[in-house]
């Protein structure tokens, strides 16, 4: 919650380390947040996806790979709304 800026938002989509978190309510308030929780689908149906990406029949499309020191060029071409696909950050 510290790293988000005043404003900013956290989406969940899943609870591998449990149903329960803790965190400082301050942040929620002083920086106005959000947090959102996303269902992403059952087992079943992240299998079928795991199986059509590994035959190849189904690819991610991927607009952009930026080095991660230039996360911020990424971030502001995502806000700028001038990405189709995913924009990949690599260390």
């Amino acid at each position: 919650m510290s790293c988000l800026k005043r404003g900013g938002r956290i989406v969940t989509c899943g609870a591998t380390s449990g149903p329960s978190v803790s965190f400082d309510l301050r942040f929620l308030f002083a920086k106005q947040l959000s947090i959102s929780g996303c269902y992403l689908g059952s087992r079943s149906e992240l299998m079928k996806i795991m199986e059509l990406m590994e035959s190849g029949r189904l690819k991610p499309v991927v607009d952009s790979v930026f080095p991660l020191a230039d996360a911020v060029a990424a971030q502001t071409k995502m806000l700028d709304r001038k990405q189709f696909g995913k924009i990949v950050l690599v260390p």
